[in-house]
């Protein structure tokens, strides 16, 4: 009789798949709900792409979605996103080649000896070095290449994959989310806005330090409990991980996994490279991770019937993630066909006009956090918000470079968590970490994220920050 009488109800996390599901069917809802509308692009002199007119907003015929169009979301989000959903397939078998020669092992065994009793400061270090790489634009997309390493050394710690994407993915977005210098959506925005480029270098470069000092400090804060106490974990146990942990031996750093390792140095600079100067894209990365899995698994001395192997249980492992992608691809699909994105941002941006300044420019930068999830691109979210804010902050009484900030601070900080960001269910699907999970421990740290931008913006309004 006493357990009848106990509350039996515990809150059950859907899977990843039903939940990205139910976002698709919230999308097609809205397509019924909200009337259609659209804003003229225009090819604005001097500008490498097409930008929103900001006056030209009007209603067309609605274009609800029917059964059909969103069930064929599905398939058509593969399509979209099978750049990188097959990029997401060949870091997994190329890192499985390189995990078979050794070489992986032996470096982090080798960094860990060496750190000893302190092997936890691996965290902050690596970090640092990601969040300046991150800043300049060269270990953004990239970053779902070393996810895998991140996870390596956390398992290597006792420690689950969590804090190995936490290392470098947010290592890397840490930097990306306020850099100063950053060409592919700072550097657009400013031109659009019609404001100097990559001015406004101190308060964004104190965003930048404040938000990599509270994503290591919590990261750390997250690695230190766990370490002492697995219940801690998000996973709350994970045995899986300790046992893959105990089963690598400790093994020398030779020769032979000294060339492997920058056998994947040089493939990544090259990559570094050629995405700065020559426009190399996640195919290329993809191109040369495959070739960097080859190369990999020649020095090892393995057969190529045993590279093929690797690869092809490095593919499968990444097989549920790499499909999430496409998933969460649908929810756009059905909101650019039912013709309520630009719907959206119409609506989210009227509130502005009847507000205060220093009000209106932080609801501005909330609006932009929102916006991410249904425009995930950084230029293209640029594209349609800044010619819509940029003349906007006139009117509210604040500089352009305040809207600037406030589409480049919700633009990278909501990456981080919304389904839609291919960069980040690309991660999650490498680390093998679902994504309610990461959801779970990623909201305290952005809601940190967030507060800092807002006192940022706050700031900037009230000083006359141009």
């Amino acid at each position: 009789m006493n357990n009848l009488g106990e509350s039996k109800f515990k809150l059950r996390v859907p899977d990843t798949y039903t939940l990205i599901f139910f976002f698709v069917i919230i999308a097609a809802v809205l397509t019924y709900l909200l009337p259609a509308g659209v804003y003229e692009m225009v090819k604005s002199e001097g500008l490498s792409r097409a930008v929103v007119d900001p006056t030209s907003y009007h209603g067309v015929d609605a274009a609800p979605v029917g059964l059909m169009q969103f069930l064929l979301a599905i398939p058509l989000g593969m399509k979209r996103g099978a750049t990188v959903i097959f990029m997401v397939m060949i870091v997994g078998g190329a890192f499985q080649i390189i995990r078979d020669t050794g070489s992986l092992d032996a470096l982090i065994n080798l960094g860990i000896r060496k750190f000893n009793n302190r092997a936890l400061l691996i965290i902050p270090l690596v970090m640092l070095l990601n969040t300046f790489l991150g800043a300049a634009g060269i270990m953004v997309n990239s970053a779902i290449a070393f996810v895998p390493i991140g996870v390596e050394i956390a398992k290597k710690l006792d420690l689950d994959p969590i804090v190995g994407m936490a290392i470098m993915y947010l290592g890397a977005y840490s930097g990306f989310i306020a850099s100063p210098f950053i060409p592919s959506t700072l550097a657009l925005a400013q031109e659009i806005a019609g404001v100097e480029i990559f001015s406004g270098f101190a308060l964004r470069a104190v965003v930048w330090l404040c938000i990599f000092a509270v994503t290591v400090i919590y990261t750390y804060r997250y690695a230190s409990k766990v370490k002492k106490d697995k219940s801690k974990s998000v996973y709350r146990t994970f045995s899986d991980n300790v046992e893959k942990s105990a089963e690598s031996a400790i093994e020398s750093f030779t020769f032979t996994h000294f060339l492997v390792v920058v056998t994947f140095a040089i493939g990544f600079i090259l990559y570094a490279y050629g995405s700065q100067n020559w426009k190399w894209r996640m195919d290329h990365l993809s191109a040369i991770l495959l070739a960097v899995g080859i190369i990999a698994g020649i020095l090892g001395r393995m057969s190529f019937d045993d590279i093929s192997k690797s690869f092809i249980n490095g593919c499968k492992s990444m097989v549920y993630g790499a499909l999430v992608i496409g998933f969460a691809s649908a929810i756009i699909i059905i909101l650019t066909e039912g013709k309520v994105i630009h719907t959206i941002i119409y609506y989210l941006t009227l509130p502005l006009q009847q507000m205060g300044s220093m009000f209106s420019a932080v609801i501005m930068f909330w609006v932009n956090l929102v916006f991410n999830f249904f425009v995930p691109s950084g230029t293209g979210q640029a594209a349609v918000v800044m010619p819509l804010m940029g003349p906007m902050s006139d009117i509210l009484g604040f500089s352009r470079q305040v809207a600037v900030a406030a589409y480049q601070w919700g633009d990278g900080m909501s990456n981080t968590i919304i389904p839609t960001s291919g960069v980040l269910m690309a991660c999650v699907g490498v680390a093998g970490i679902p994504y309610s999970k990461w959801f779970r421990w990623m909201l305290p740290l952005f809601g940190i994220w967030v507060g800092i931008g807002t006192l940022a913006i706050v700031f900037a309004v009230a000083t006359g920050w141009a």
